[in-house]
């Protein structure tokens, strides 16, 4: 395991393909990084030889239910419920404060 596996230009180069504003006074983060990086390292030493590749490991497969067009609630019902309606829909609070 090399300390030097995560040189201060990779650590930018991935900073930055992450949109991370990393500040200087912010250097713990590269040490986690690296011990991080030695964490996953002692996976190397596992004899995966006799190991299918797999990406599933349950061995399920499509456990939904088919989808089907059902008769659904009028809009009238679904809006019989609510606290706030406007020209037909539900009216909520803004999710999203575009001044900022």
């Amino acid at each position: 395991m090399s300390d030097n596996l995560i040189t201060d230009s990779v650590f930018e180069h991935t900073a930055k393909l992450s949109r991370l504003e990393i500040k200087p006074d912010e250097t713990n983060i590269k040490n986690q990084l690296i011990e991080t990086v030695k964490y996953v390292e002692v996976l190397d030493e596992l004899d995966t030889s006799d190991v299918s590749p797999t990406f599933q490991v349950n061995h399920k497969s499509n456990i939904l239910r088919e989808d089907k067009v059902e008769a659904s609630l009028s809009q009238e019902l679904a809006l019989s419920q609510a606290e706030k309606v406007s020209s037909g829909y539900f009216k909520t609070t803004a999710t999203i404060d575009k001044n900022k």
